[in-house]
């Protein structure tokens, strides 16, 4: 295994810890364990400007290959959840999901769950569910570069099925893993087919390196 830069790999790792805040605090709020609205304030817009903070400090040091990784798999990220809308609101639509989950993301995160969605909530709400398709992105790309769509869909159901596994399915009243509505299992299968499939086609075109996390050119891409 050829050596990794010690900076680039200890950025690494604080990029894929900052990147897997996000798309757990959802669950973690439905669980009971805090408020989203306080998760919001205090995890998830801190750790959006670390973020940001660390891949400007990794291209000022010249970590070009982890500055890459990270833009590409945001972008990608947010233009495969585009994907996974489209299946996840069409469903909806036909009374295939028990609720929009990014209007419940948005009451939620600004503690409007009595008073119902206002233009503000709703706002949040879709930027932080397009945030966690960023995040997703960043993960696939920083660890895994440029993978085949069979990678890339097994990725995506595990995060489905994540999903469909956390308190956040549980809180809806559906049974376990949606079951009981099983429109929605299905749902979130067909809508992580439709992201991984975006995000395997756009990765592979817009990250520069093959490789693992710890393998690879330790040589930054200037």
């Amino acid at each position: 295994m050829k050596r990794i830069l010690t900076g680039e790999l200890i950025l690494s790792l604080a990029i894929l810890a900052l990147a897997g805040l996000a798309p757990n605090l959802f669950p973690v709020a439905q669980a009971g364990y805090a408020k989203l609205s306080v998760l919001g304030k205090t995890v998830l817009l801190p750790s959006i400007v670390l973020m940001v903070g660390i891949v400007a400090l990794a291209m000022r040091v010249g970590y070009g290959r982890l500055v890459n990784r990270t833009l590409a798999g945001a972008a990608a990220g947010v233009l495969a959840t585009v994907g996974l809308e489209i299946v996840r609101a069409t469903s909806f639509h036909f009374g295939g999901m028990p609720g929009d989950m990014p209007r419940l993301l948005g009451v939620l995160l600004t503690d409007r769950f009595m008073q119902g969605p206002s233009v503000g909530s709703d706002l949040l709400g879709w930027g932080y569910h397009f945030w966690n398709g960023a995040a997703f992105g960043i993960i696939f790309t920083v660890v895994l570069g440029r993978r085949s769509l069979r990678w890339a869909e097994l990725y995506g159901q595990l995060i489905g099925f994540g999903f469909l596994l956390s308190p956040a399915v549980k809180s809806l009243g559906i049974g376990f893993m949606g079951f009981d509505m099983p429109a929605m299992p299905v749902t979130v299968v067909l809508a992580h087919i439709a992201y991984s499939a975006i995000l395997c086609l756009l990765t592979n075109r817009w990250v520069r390196s093959d490789g693992w996390l710890l393998s690879g050119q330790s040589a930054s891409l200037r």
